[in-house]
């Protein structure tokens, strides 16, 4: 009793329009090679970056200016990326998400090349803020994933792409601060290499989002026709809320990012090389929580309810590393606190992209990312000038509260409903079942329908010497017993098909000996 994938293909209704969208075994519409490719050029952007972090400030300091002048060195960067993620943001919904991702690999690329050859502070300024033009490199990896994933896959996908900058934390942080001893211009350089053999490599194995395409090629012959529609891109309700949440979520980011190595040498009097290993520690913190955590608490208390536990952990935790004292407890509650914006960061992607479809993904995630970016730019501003008076307290009080009031805001978010989750989603041949329906009716098939299965099952038993001629009433009250009722509910009935699979696989086991027996 041998049921192949083939025989399985055969037995299936016609397909719904949905699921030929997506690989029924991968919930794809692209090869998992590309998907590997969005996740190591998110790894080496963010190794890129992250090797410049630790060494950035102590490199602007080396032009012999204040706290307050570092702080506007990460605003430049914010200030620039805000204003132009819209726009990168249309382009990618216009010329493609993968044109997008290439041409802000190769600007930051450049643009980190410039600040590790600048020779004054204001070159350095003017540098930065240049790399803040093509900040679009994670925002673009987030709306490629939207467009490759169906609904089901997507928050596990997100929730791994989360993982990735995490993954790369964990090396970039030590590593600039190791390469800071040979000068402090030689993270920065790295920096930009690094973007710039990622862009090479996104040009070669990336291919461009299916679901972009096939949205321009619905949108070319729109256009053709004179008397179609114009379509114009609607912004829901939500996406509004949602920004304003991200807009105090980019503050506390863009306070912890530009504030946390002057935190650590005023507390605690670390070095580069000191603040590059404690970014690691934040990392590995980051890592293990995109990993064991994450999915377990979206699945426990659902998306929205896990970004707004994550906003509330990180504030809280981090008042309390700006208090406690010591060296290893400062950094522990740390720790701690990285788990908190991990568990909003990785969320942040899925809530998103339920407001969207392929039309305006784009520019949706570029309307959220200037929001973030806009508190980016006034979080470093008044961290900076906080820290000329506090360096320790001040900004981080100032960060934290930003954190706990996004947490506030994201509960009056009001959620769409998403796709039902089914138990079993990747069972070949089967998976998204019942399309949108959650019961499954009875099939009836036409008189051609039952004589190709008769056909089929008679060859079958035929072949593997089943008496179904001579015995017939036999064989039926076995087929009868074979074949169990399976229930109608679309997640019970994958989760029946799978336990019945088991027991196929088992009878097969059973039934290895049987061709070599005959042959002997």
């Amino acid at each position: 009793f041998l049921v192949t994938p083939k025989a399985m293909d055969k037995a299936l209704v016609k397909d719904i329009e949905y699921e030929s969208k997506f690989n029924p075994e991968t919930g794809l519409s692209v090869p998992q090679a590309a998907i590997w490719m969005v996740f190591i050029t998110i790894f080496m952007d963010t190794l890129a970056a992250t090797i410049s972090t630790p060494a950035l400030p102590y490199y602007a300091r080396s032009f012999h200016v204040d706290n307050a002048a570092v702080g506007y060195l990460y605003a430049s960067w914010s200030f620039t990326s805000a204003f132009c993620a819209p726009v990168l943001g249309q382009l990618a919904d216009k010329f493609g998400r993968r044109t997008v991702l290439l041409a802000s690999l190769l600007g930051a690329g450049l643009a980190n090349l410039g600040q590790a050859c600048a020779g004054t502070y204001y070159q350095l300024l003017g540098w930065r803020a240049f790399s803040g033009i093509w900040a679009a490199v994670g925002n673009s990896a987030q709306v490629y994933l939207s467009d490759v994933c169906s609904p089901l896959v997507l928050p596990d996908f997100m929730s791994k792409l989360s993982a990735v900058p995490s993954l790369a934390m964990t090396f970039g942080p030590g590593l600039g601060g190791g390469l800071s001893k040979f000068g402090l211009e030689i993270p920065v350089l790295v920096d930009g290499l690094l973007s710039l053999l990622a862009a090479g490599l996104c040009f070669i194995y990336l291919p461009e989002s299916p679901v972009w395409l096939q949205s321009r090629g619905h949108a070319a012959a729109a256009a053709s026709d004179p008397k179609a529609p114009s379509k114009v891109t609607t912004i829901p309700a939500g996406v509004r809320v949602l920004s304003i949440s991200g807009f105090f979520s980019g503050i506390n980011f863009g306070v912890v990012v530009s504030m946390t190595a002057i935190f650590l040498d005023a507390k605690l009097q670390f070095d580069s090389l000191h603040v590059g290993f404690t970014f690691v520690l934040s990392a590995l913190a980051t890592l293990a929580t995109s990993i064991w955590i994450t999915g377990f608490v979206q699945k426990s208390v659902g998306l929205k309810c896990c970004a707004v536990l994550g906003s509330l952990l990180n504030g809280l935790l981090s008042i309390a590393m700006a208090v406690i004292p010591g060296a290893w407890p400062t950094i522990i509650v740390m720790c701690l606190a990285r788990v908190g914006m991990t568990l909003r960061a990785a969320t942040n992607g899925t809530i998103l992209a339920n407001f969207t479809d392929p039309s305006n993904r784009s520019t949706i995630f570029a309307q959220q990312q200037f929001a973030t970016n806009m508190g980016r730019l006034v979080g470093p501003v008044v961290a900076g000038h906080l820290a000329v008076r506090d360096p320790v307290l001040l900004p981080i009080l100032f960060g934290s509260s930003c954190g706990l009031i996004s947490g506030m805001i994201l509960l009056a978010v009001p959620m769409p409903e998403g796709p039902k989750e089914v138990k079993q989603q990747r069972l070949r041949g089967f998976t998204d079942l019942g399309g949108a329906e959650s019961v499954l009716e009875l099939e009836y098939g036409t008189a051609q329908d039952c004589e190709e299965l008769g056909k089929f099952m008679g060859d079958l038993l035929s072949q593997r010497r089943y008496r179904w001629i001579s015995r017939k009433k036999a064989i039926y009250c076995m087929l009868d017993k074979l074949l169990p009722e399976l229930s109608a509910d679309v997640g019970d009935h994958l989760e029946d098909l799978q336990r019945l699979m088991k027991h196929v696989e088992l009878i097969q086991k059973d039934f290895e000996g049987v061709q070599n027996r005959d042959v002997c």
